[in-house]
């Protein structure tokens, strides 16, 4: 049997503590795995990298995840269930269309300041199977299809200019996903500033009367 290092000891024991709760560590394991796939690229990364990052063993996550794919889906699942649910629960507000718009843009830009998430989400697609690749792009297209409806509302109610409100709704996602590529949040901006920012932007170009 292979000797087991002393300093990964207190990590098999913290793993019998039920107070910490399973989720609680698969959490963990999944945000320090979005950072190291973020900095390092998911084929460059491997489970020794991530489990030496987190300070765990390579055994652990192996308890948690079948693989580094199937880790890597989680972590972009848990990103777009997430986006998912909150423009549901903003759809069933009482909210007029703009307002709703204002909302959505607002939550998006908040969320997608987790940049080796939404990094992740943008460039590592193509690395999981056909089947997690599916099932991701099935919940991207509800959540765009969730979005087109407020658009959709907006130019039935002349609220809006005269815009394909698919096209709308590709470059309101478009433009705060990829902001993980140049906002900094330790900067002079803050994220709230940001969300105020992109907000004045997007309804300035598409409202009638802003």
């Amino acid at each position: 049997m292979n000797r087991i290092d002393k300093k990964h000891l207190h990590i098999f024991y913290i793993e019998e503590e039920p107070d910490l709760g399973k989720e609680l560590k698969r959490n963990r394991i999944r945000d320090i795995a979005a950072r190291v796939f973020a900095r390092n690229g998911f084929e460059r990364t491997t489970i020794r990298g991530i489990a030496e990052k987190g300070d765990i063993s390579a055994a652990s996550i192996y308890y948690y995840f079948d693989s580094k794919e199937e880790l890597l889906y989680q972590i972009l699942d848990e990103t777009m269930s997430t986006g998912l649910k909150l423009i549901k629960n903003i759809a069933k507000k009482e909210l007029n269309p703009k307002e709703q718009l204002i909302e959505i843009l607002r939550m998006h830009t908040i969320t997608a300041i987790d940049f080796d998430k939404m990094k992740l989400l943008v460039h590592e697609q193509n690395c999981l199977t056909p089947d997690h690749r599916d099932a991701l792009r099935l919940k991207q297209k509800k959540y765009m299809s969730q979005l087109t409806k407020v658009f959709e509302s907006l130019k039935k109610s002349n609220q809006m200019r005269d815009l394909d409100p698919k096209v709308c709704a590709f470059a309101f996602f478009g433009m705060v996903s990829w902001a993980y590529r140049w906002f900094n949040p330790d900067g002079d901006m803050s994220t709230q500033q940001l969300a105020e920012n992109f907000t004045e932007i997007f309804t300035k170009g598409i409202f009638l009367n802003p």
